[in-house]
């Protein structure tokens, strides 16, 4: 019944590069600026993606190493067989975009501090039956991972920004010692202000006594009732950045894979799916598409359409609602938010759960009888058909959950902002054999 069980265990280390070339040296490249009948050509720093890189003579690779347990195993003349992995991963000397203080410069790349991997996975293939005729195989993966930041080099934190809004939201992600890299950074949404936290006197809304204040973030313009309401964090009765907390991460729990393919009197078929869990997506597509911002015409989602946001207008006039109960009457049984801000807010509003489960792909096929395909020279003839991307099971609001677009630096992961959704693809194939 034992056809292999064995114990291994391997140590090593591995070195990482992956950055940019020529951020070590101090280079110069000629820009040029044109004027109506003069020009002007004068030296500057390399930039990488339009950013001007200080130099950094004293970098050095990232090193990681790596403690791994395993146990093979194998039984009933292969039937079940798979393996088990426990491992244990510390990388050293990090390589850091890190943003540079003063003029000349944007950033330079640093080895700083170092990070921690460990986990746990399992994999195993099941040859539920096997006959001349009929057949089915089951397998499947899984994988658990924790990730720590173990050191920042000294530092209390990084921040970085994954800049889908230009500069209106500022660092959007944080990294600090003991969390895992990934920490979305923004506010904690509180609703919506109401009706009775305002006083109209004849011009413009002002609000009561105790009210936090969030005009510095929302805008004086819209700090009304209807607007979106922020958790004052450090109790100074006004939303600041300082009111900024760790909203979510992009690390999953766990993520893996299944499997299933037979077949039966001459039909076989194949399906492979994959999955994710424990992770959120900072779905920026909600925030543009759900605010007004600077923008006069917006194509809203459905969340914020007419019948479910917060209106000040009265629809049949056109004129701004002055009247507190009228306010209060036309906004009855809407659950948004006024959509009007002056910039993008990132609040724990647009962190969603990613979690999903994917049929990746299936196939199925037909193998024409041999006594059949003998009598027109063919050896085999099999036609069969394959869907890709069938279905996806998920909570997420978004198009795709599977997704990450801003990543010109590791410290921004998670963001699905204007991603293309994956679309559903079908081929249809022979194949002979002569």
């Amino acid at each position: 019944w034992l056809e292999n069980l064995k114990l291994r265990y391997s140590y090593g280390t591995a070195g990482n590069n992956n950055i940019p070339s020529n951020v070590a040296s101090l280079l110069f490249q000629a820009n040029q600026t044109q004027w109506i009948s003069m020009g002007n050509t004068w030296w500057g720093p390399t930039t990488v993606g339009g950013k001007s890189i200080m130099p950094n003579p004293d970098l050095t690779w990232e090193t990681t190493v790596s403690h791994n347990i395993g146990l093979d195993y194998a039984f009933f003349k292969s039937r079940i067989n798979g393996a088990f992995e426990v491992y244990h991963n510390t990388t050293n000397d990090l390589l850091i975009q890190f943003p540079v203080a003063g003029s000349g410069y944007d950033y330079q790349y640093r080895n700083l501090g170092s990070v921690q991997n460990r986990g746990f996975e399992a994999s195993v293939n099941f040859v539920v039956l096997e006959k001349k005729n009929v057949g089915l195989t089951i397998g499947g993966n899984i994988s658990l991972n924790e990730n720590m930041v173990t050191s920042l080099g000294g530092l209390d934190k990084i921040e970085a920004s994954s800049n889908w809004a230009s500069t209106e939201i500022g660092p959007d992600y944080i990294v600090t010692v003991g969390r895992p890299l990934g920490d979305m950074y923004g506010y904690e949404s509180d609703g919506r202000y109401s009706v009775d936290e305002f006083t109209h006197n004849g011009t413009s809304w002002v609000a009561n006594e105790g009210v936090v204040d969030a005009s510095d973030v929302l805008g004086k313009e819209f700090f009304r009732p209807g607007a979106m309401k922020l958790k004052d964090q450090n109790g100074d009765g006004k939303i600041t950045v300082d009111d900024k907390v760790i909203i979510g991460n992009a690390q999953p729990l766990g993520v893996g894979g299944f499997n299933l393919s037979g077949y039966l009197y001459g039909f076989d078929f194949s399906a492979n799916f994959n999955y994710v869990f424990g992770n959120n997506i900072y779905n920026a597509n909600k925030i543009e598409f759900n605010h007004s911002r600077k923008y006069s015409n917006r194509n809203f989602l459905t969340t914020a359409n007419v019948e479910n946001r917060w209106t000040n207008i009265d629809w049949t006039t056109g004129e701004e609602i002055t009247d507190p109960e009228e306010l209060k009457r036309v906004n009855a049984g809407t659950t948004m938010w006024n959509p009007g801000v002056n910039k993008a807010i990132f609040s724990d509003w647009a962190v969603e759960d990613g979690s999903f489960l994917r049929l990746q792909s299936a196939t199925i096929g037909y193998t024409i009888p041999e006594k059949v395909t003998s009598k027109i020279k063919m050896q085999k003839l099999r036609v069969y058909a394959t869907g890709t991307n069938l279905f996806c099971l998920t909570k997420y609001s978004g198009y795709d959950p599977e997704v990450d677009t801003r990543r010109a630096t590791p410290l921004t992961p998670g963001v699905d902002c204007s991603a293309y959704p994956k679309s559903i693809g079908f081929v249809v194939g022979v194949n002979v054999t002569f």
